[in-house]
């Protein structure tokens, strides 16, 4: 007969997933044992092993969740019933509020994507490029003729507004001069309308 679940076994589960990417930011992925994350959750290994099987398998979990929270943001954002312009801004805004809390995710996918096994990377990355195709779609209905007569635009622009985003990690702070919120402000004004459209109000 299976074990049954103690009552708080999703928030310790959270609190591994929590203590692991801190844990895989600071030190790396390849240089964190199962021991130091289990020193960090205030636990010891068996108990984390109640949770995960594996350190590969509390990787790949941490990647699962963050990317099934921008594909949330994709779905809720093509629910509303918004004119293009519109839905782009929302679009940048619900991603700057994933992004703001998740700064040291992004830097474990930099460095670490790659270790996951190949079945694995393929379910994270293919959930990227959907993302991604799902903000081409968004381009296409805010400049469906230029889109119509130059289709091999459409990937490069939504690739040079990710570009634009993805690398906040590196340097937006919560308590800097600009938040994520009116970064995603920023970002959308400067992508439809240039550096002179700044000036507008």
């Amino acid at each position: 007969m299976a074990r049954p679940r103690a009552r708080d076994y999703e928030e310790k589960r959270s609190l591994i997933l929590e203590q692991a990417v801190q844990l895989f930011a600071e030190q790396g992925y390849a240089n964190s044992s199962i021991t130091q994350l289990a020193l960090r959750c205030g636990s010891s290994k068996a108990s984390l092993y109640h949770y995960f099987d594996s350190k590969d398998a509390v990787l790949f979990e941490i990647f699962n969740e963050h990317t099934q929270r921008l594909l949330k943001v994709v779905s809720d954002v093509k629910e509303l019933v918004l004119e293009p312009e519109e839905q782009f801004r929302e679009f940048l805004q619900q991603l700057l509020r994933i992004y703001e809390s998740a700064q040291n995710t992004h830097l474990v996918l930099l460095y670490d994507l790659n270790r996951l096994a190949p079945e694995q990377y393929e379910i994270i990355a293919s959930r990227e490029r959907q993302v991604v195709s799902e903000l081409a779609a968004i381009l296409d209905a805010l400049c469906p003729e230029l889109l119509k007569q130059q289709p091999e635009l459409r990937k490069p622009l939504a690739m040079t507004l990710m570009g634009m985003i993805n690398w906040t990690f590196t340097w937006l702070r919560k308590d800097g001069p600009v938040s994520h919120e009116k970064f995603a402000e920023l970002a959308g004004q400067v992508f439809l309308h240039g550096i002179s459209g700044l000036n507008q109000p």
